[in-house]
């Protein structure tokens, strides 16, 4: 960039750095650091970019996002298909779960107030422990 001295300072905001992919593949360094890996997968060597995937998760996220944008128009509309009904089965699934719980908790109030009933413990106070309504203990006081 027109300066003699390789060390002079461009900025203080920018630092550059010029690798040339063929030299580095001559190298032919290990996956040890992020830079070695990322470098790795810009060379496409398939056995030194599995070694960096295992090492850094975020290169097996770059893949996963050069595959989907390298994806024709069929295979682009399978994936989102995909993703779609994976989606949907871990929503089904978490809100399963959410009902279950609250469904669980609500049988845990009525079976304290069934007991406390039993006790002859008055309703008002049935009503605060539980947070069920009074209709809702009187409606069991009337199943014993």
């Amino acid at each position: 960039m027109g300066y003699s001295d390789e060390e002079e300072l461009a900025t203080n905001d920018l630092e550059m750095h010029f690798i040339e992919i063929p030299k580095f593949e001559k190298k032919n360094p290990g996956t040890n650091t992020k830079l070695e890996q990322w470098l790795w997968l810009l060379a496409g060597k398939e056995e030194k970019l599995e070694m960096a995937r295992k090492e850094n998760k975020e290169i097996d996220k770059a893949i996963d996002i050069i595959n989907q944008m390298s994806m024709d128009e069929k295979e682009w509309n399978l994936y989102i298909s995909r993703q779609r009904a994976i989606w949907d089965y871990n929503t089904g699934m978490r809100t399963a779960k959410e009902e279950g719980i609250e469904e669980g908790a609500r049988l845990e109030k009525l079976e304290i107030a069934k007991n406390m009933l039993k006790e002859k413990v008055d309703i008002q106070t049935i009503e605060e422990i539980t947070g069920l309504t009074k209709e809702e203990i009187e409606k069991l006081a009337e199943n014993k």
